[in-house]
């Protein structure tokens, strides 16, 4: 029988947390932990990781995260996280980030009312960008976060601190 995907465990279950890009999975695995009675589902390019998921029964969804928000219904998922995601510094390469308009209009409509949206990064170009495209879809002035919010430490928050970086946490509550 073949396993389900990660879009039917969506449509089945209540309570839905992504971890989009979790990389090796500790964030995954920590969210798992801080929100016990939730679904935790995982979106992951990198196939380490994936397997680290999969052996701790969280979902996971290996390729391309936008290929797969396009397909969730409406209203169904109750937090997003997009926890340090490639900033592609260039600006060449910048068209290759994963946070954009496009993406924030899928991740609005797919979240619940009072869903939340978990954004963070290290790069103030990103964090500038990611909070002015918030702005200006939502027509409301937002502010990057005084806390971390729910979110767990990653590897790369990690090396930000080593290296005496900000981190920018935007924390956006679906209306």
């Amino acid at each position: 029988m073949p396993s389900k995907s990660l879009i039917d465990v969506i449509e089945e279950n209540n309570n839905i947390i992504l971890d989009i890009g979790f990389g090796t999975g500790d964030s995954s695995l920590a969210l798992k932990n801080t929100f016990p009675d939730s679904t935790i589902c995982g979106i992951e390019a990198y196939k380490p990781g994936i397997k680290n998921l999969l052996d701790n029964n969280i979902f996971v969804h290996y390729g391309d995260a936008l290929d797969l928000l396009e397909k969730i219904k409406p209203n169904i998922i109750s937090k997003i996280f997009m926890l340090f995601p490639d900033p592609w510094q260039k600006k060449k390469h910048r068209k290759r980030r994963l946070f954009n308009k496009f993406t924030f209009d899928i991740i609005q409509k797919i979240l619940i009312h009072n869903g939340l949206f978990q954004i963070t990064t290290d790069n103030i170009n990103y964090a500038i960008e990611a909070r002015n495209i918030i702005k200006e879809v939502i027509s409301k002035d937002i502010c990057f976060s005084k806390t971390r919010g729910y979110r767990p430490i990653t590897k790369f928050e990690k090396k930000a601190n080593e290296k005496n970086r900000f981190i920018f946490d935007i924390i956006y509550v679906n209306e």
